[in-house]
């Protein structure tokens, strides 16, 4: 059975957002934080301030993106200062704010960058916090531009004390549009030393089947969008029995899909009302939860939810709605 590992999606998948998926949903083996970044030459407050989210069985696996060895050594050595044991390098994402710093994609195309920070990751990999090694994994796309940069990278990453490599085989420029190059990912497949994860479109069962058939060498699979969308997905392909569900998750209904979204919305919702203060803030925190979730609600609700401007029009969708359910 593959690994099942939540992708890291800002805005989204933030503590509270794990923290409940974890305790209403679960079948996730590990939870991968949006990624931590140097801002004004220290780690973003804000993204530090979200991080241990976790109690219980969940791992939570923060992510770093960095430009360069020197903002990699800031971010790896304020985690391991958090107790981290496990760090992931960010060498995927396409949004072109972080490929213009030379991060995420945009550094798959500098190969002396990515030698530096394997280097680091090698002496930093020889360190142990408390008894526990430090572990490092990357994250990453083909390229850029093209997959000739990704196989490029291949003999570094190949030498370099990683745990795993989880590949989506898109490039930089395509964001999360256009094909998928599975002829490059399987040759990148068979020349990995390292465990590979697939990423990339995962929406249903029957594809993690599919991957798991086709690739029998395959660590495991990381969903974001695809679990934002169906949050109970893994707990349905793990067939696992949800804490408040007597019921395998695969045997639910719609109704019961719905059930579980409210009582993971009302630590959410709860959460934000303690945290922030007014309509707008909390309203910002809230609304951002259905937006992958639009297909599992009525039109005229989803618009509901999204127009509102003040929490009392916010709270009567949600009321119309836990009334159709």
């Amino acid at each position: 059975m593959l690994k099942i590992l939540f992708a890291p999606l800002q805005g989204y998948t933030t503590g509270i957002y794990r923290k409940a998926h974890a305790e209403i949903f679960g079948g996730v083996d590990a939870y991968y934080t949006p990624f931590l970044r140097i801002e004004n030459g220290k780690p973003r407050e804000k993204d530090l301030r979200d991080l241990n989210a976790l109690e219980g069985n969940a791992r939570e696996i923060p992510q770093i993106i960095a430009n360069s060895v020197d903002e990699f050594k800031i971010l790896a050595e304020a985690l391991i200062a958090k107790g981290y044991t496990d760090i992931d390098l960010n060498m995927g994402c396409p949004f072109p704010m972080q490929v213009n710093r030379h991060r995420g994609a945009g550094l798959l195309c500098d190969t002396q960058a990515v030698q530096d920070i394997m280097d680091e990751i090698r002496k930093l990999s020889s360190v142990t916090n408390g008894t526990a090694p430090i572990k490092f994994s990357v994250k990453m796309r083909l390229g850029q531009d093209t997959p000739n940069e990704a196989f490029a990278l291949l003999p570094i990453l190949n030498e370099a004390p990683l745990t795993q490599i989880t590949l989506h085989p898109r490039l930089g420029k395509q964001q999360y549009k256009g094909a998928i190059d599975f002829k490059s990912f399987e040759k990148f497949y068979e020349e990995s030393r390292h465990p590979l994860v697939y990423n990339g479109d995962i929406t249903s069962v029957s594809q993690i089947c599919e991957m798991e058939r086709r690739y029998p060498k395959l660590a495991g699979v990381m969903i974001g969008r695809g679990m934002l969308t169906r949050p109970s997905l893994a707990a349905e392909y793990k067939g696992l029995r949800d804490i408040n569900c007597a019921a395998p998750l695969n045997c639910d209904t719609h109704q019961n899909l719905l059930g579980k979204l409210f009582q993971m919305h009302q630590v959410i919702f709860d959460h934000a009302c303690k945290t922030y203060q007014g309509d707008s803030q909390i309203l910002s925190h809230v609304q951002s939860f259905w937006e992958y979730l639009e297909p599992s609600i009525p039109k005229k609700i989803f618009k509901k939810i999204k127009k509102a401007g003040k929490l009392s029009e916010y709270q009567e969708a949600i009321m119309e709605m836990r009334g159709l359910s």
